[in-house]
């Protein structure tokens, strides 16, 4: 039995085992959308899955898969010859930052998901320069004025549109207007956690360079984008064949595209129709009911966050027990941390915003989305502070 799970099974409640019936963990990746799978199924219907070739059939492909280029970058705010398909949000990344050819360093901020801290890694290595991490505040949001004291002309800076862990939002429009004022910057930002709560289109004018991950809005996994102005010089990290304007070769995934394309006009749709305003408002109305409980925090409650993101900290207990007990009365949540091999890693996040070790080992990550019932609300609301107690007996 693994470390994760043998504390909480020695503190184990009278909530009984059951299949997850409320799934918190949008954050790492939303239901797919019915409309979703029945767009991916339509888009191949009886013609080839390549869109490479000169005969009819491959030109059929290629007019579905140029459809859906053009339907993710109407979303998006860009135009469609700035759209390069990945194979997800992580290639996205990864190309947002080895692509530039020539910066005089690599910057990052400190709360960085793995796939842009990894990323930025091997790319201040590869292209010889120092590797700059910029600092947050208590409350996760970005230090401008640290960037500006550090961040050098020429660089190439990758800063989080929000934070996937505690939802917090950046202050992306800000950041590139005050360090793009006297040098020249390029900025890459990951908008993966963003883009199922937020407008991309109103943020892509303010970068360089924009990451999304389809299985993050309900669309398919494996499928990802990076938006990128066409005459900007990038190195493909996938080099072979000439698609994507050569920035990524490889055959495209039509249906993925395609489905990607319906999650995002989905998205858009939930914003006009005021359901993700909704969905801020029942989050704080659980944020009230769980902070009622003796010691929980609401880790960031004083900055702006996304509109599914309950991150919380908890009095006395690590967050793997709380997570055993969770799934045992049919929630699925998530610390916002790796747990692997029985050895809970505490998260870098957290510990960026200065919070303690012991602290930020008790984190809980609830993420909703428009599709959480009521009834799902409703079981948080009574579930969670039955485990909470039932940890503290």
């Amino acid at each position: 039995m693994s470390e994760c799970t043998s504390s909480a099974t020695r503190r184990r409640s009278s909530l009984p085992d059951e299949a997850a019936s409320v799934f918190a963990d949008h954050a790492a990746g939303a239901p797919l959308r019915p409309a979703v799978a029945a767009a991916r199924v339509a888009a191949l219907n009886g013609g080839p899955p390549n869109p490479s070739g000169a005969h009819r059939a491959a030109r059929s492909a290629a007019m579905v898969l140029d459809g859906a280029r053009r339907r993710i970058a109407d979303e998006l705010g860009a135009d469609a010859a700035d759209v390069v398909l990945t194979g997800g949000g992580t290639e996205s990344c990864a190309l947002g930052l080895l692509g530039p050819r020539n910066p005089s360093a690599v910057c990052i901020s400190a709360i960085e998901h793995v796939a842009v801290r990894r990323a930025a890694e091997v790319a201040a290595a590869r292209r010889g320069v120092e590797l700059i991490v910029l600092p947050v505040d208590s409350q996760g949001r970005f230090d401008l004025e640290a960037a500006l004291a550090l961040v050098p002309d020429g660089a190439l800076v990758s800063v989080m549109a929000a934070n996937n862990e505690t939802g917090v939002i950046e202050p992306i429009a800000e950041l590139s207007r005050a360090l793009r004022a006297d040098r020249s910057i390029l900025l890459h930002c990951d908008a993966i956690a963003a883009a199922p709560f937020s407008s991309i289109a109103e943020l892509w004018p303010d970068v360089d360079l924009l990451s999304i991950a389809g299985h993050k809005v309900g669309g398919p996994p494996g499928v990802g984008v990076l938006v990128a102005s066409r005459d900007l010089d990038l190195e493909a990290i996938v080099p072979g064949g000439s698609q994507e304007s050569g920035r990524r070769a490889g055959t495209q995934d039509v249906a993925g595209a395609t489905g990607l394309a319906v999650a995002l006009e989905e998205v858009a749709r939930e914003r006009q129709l005021g359901q993700i305003a909704e969905l801020a408002h029942r989050r704080d109305v659980l944020a009230k009911a769980l902070s009622s409980s003796p010691g929980v925090a609401i880790t960031s409650d004083g900055a702006d966050r996304l509109a599914g993101h309950l991150h919380l900290t908890l009095p006395g207990v690590r967050s793997e027990e709380v997570l055993v007990l969770l799934d045992r009365a049919g929630i699925a949540a998530s610390a916002g941390a790796a747990c692997a091999s029985g050895a809970p890693e505490t998260s870098q996040v957290l510990l960026a915003m200065g919070m303690d070790e012991r602290r930020a080992r008790s984190a809980l990550r609830l993420t909703m989305g428009v599709s959480t019932t009521s009834a799902a609300w409703d079981r948080l609301a009574e579930v969670v502070p039955e485990v909470l107690s039932s940890l503290a007996r």
